[in-house]
């Protein structure tokens, strides 16, 4: 399916939602017709019943593949309790047909731009609104990407024998709130700004 026919698939899904239930399972606030989404340290407002869509903030125009991705998470939200229980990629239901491209625009850039650089890590993490996980790797932060959706990154920094590794994890509730290949599309998102924030200086992002 085209990104055309998946938005205009996506806002007719839209058409057909109760935007109280919906803010209810998504954890998402609606008033005054819209909907507010927290997306890491971005907030987006969905307007109904057009799903006219727009980054608080900013005249920017929002990329649709991102329109797509906030509105399934509404569509897709079941209301699920986050389990604390982590997952990799590759137990998300068919990721099979998307690891690859996984690794190749998200896992694989993300450890090329710490490495072994564990500070920096650390850094670019606490200035990006992670909260420290311990017993997990060399370093590692939970980000809360959606309200209901948290993304982990565990850095290893690796020895003589074994090589730097990024993993990157997910809530076992993350099925309930999106599809497989949207959370690619979530963590490409993460990769993106967390790159923007080393560029800056990691300034604490609000």
């Amino acid at each position: 399916m085209g990104l055309d026919d998946a938005y205009a698939k996506a806002v007719e899904c839209m058409s057909r939602i109760d935007p109280r239930r919906v803010s209810y399972a998504s954890g998402v606030e609606f008033d005054n017709n819209r909907f507010i989404i927290p997306l890491f340290h971005l907030t987006y407002t969905v307007k109904l019943p057009k799903c006219d869509i727009a980054e608080m903030g900013t005249c920017a125009v929002v990329p649709k593949v991102l329109a797509i991705l906030l509105m399934h998470y509404l569509t897709n939200a079941d209301g699920s309790a986050i389990t604390g229980s982590w997952i990799n990629y590759r137990q998300l239901p068919g990721a099979k047909l998307f690891e690859r491209r996984f690794t190749n625009l998200v896992s694989q850039p993300l450890l090329d731009l710490f490495r072994s650089d564990i500070e920096s890590f650390r850094e670019a993490a606490v200035g990006f609104g992670g909260q420290p996980m311990n017993g997990m790797g060399d370093a590692a932060f939970v980000f809360k990407a959606l309200p209901r959706l948290p993304v982990a990154c565990v850095l290893n920094i690796g020895d003589g024998e074994m090589p730097p590794s990024m993993n990157i994890l997910f809530d076992q509730a993350a099925p309930n709130y999106l599809p497989t290949e949207d959370v690619t599309i979530l963590c490409g998102v993460m990769l993106s700004l967390l790159r923007n924030l080393t560029k800056t200086g990691f300034r604490k992002m609000n």
